[in-house]
């Protein structure tokens, strides 16, 4: 029995496989697939999210004097983080000549083509979208009467 409190990716129905073609500089289709989440855990969630914003406060040059704390957001890092959160397994760590296999990793996202790249993020943010509208039921309610001390 797995634990209704948190997010196992090992539990059955966890995984959704999503099949893509890539057409390469030479013109060859390659068909890629990927294994992805279907749901992140809360820190998983969050870690993907920060990556987007950093908050940062300068140094004031003169004593008494005080910057304000300013939130930037950068986008650059957010789909690779996306990419860590969801890929489980793709077919790039599987291909035939070994010297061309890409483990599921930071470093082999960012070496990338920027092509499949594109084709890999847009594919996660159909995958997101259709989580979202599979969980359009409540996910619970508080019920301030059963909070016992």
């Amino acid at each position: 029995m797995s634990n209704p409190y948190i997010v196992e990716p090992a539990a059955a129905g966890a995984e959704r496989r999503i099949d893509l073609a890539w057409t390469d500089a030479g013109g060859t289709v390659r068909e890629i697939w990927l294994k992805l989440k279907t749901e992140l855990s809360i820190g998983e969630h969050r870690r993907m999210l920060k990556s987007i914003s950093k908050l940062s406060q300068e140094v004031p040059r003169t004593r008494g004097t005080a910057a304000a704390p300013a939130a930037q957001f950068e986008w650059t890092d957010y789909g690779f983080a996306r990419m860590e959160a969801y890929i489980i397994d793709w077919s790039l760590a599987h291909d035939p000549d070994q010297s061309m296999r890409l483990p599921p990793t930071r470093v082999s996202y960012e070496a990338l083509r920027q092509g499949l790249y594109n084709l890999i993020d847009e594919a996660l943010s159909e995958h997101e979208q259709r989580q979202g509208d599979e969980k359009k039921a409540p996910a619970g309610t508080i019920r301030p009467e059963a909070i016992s001390a």
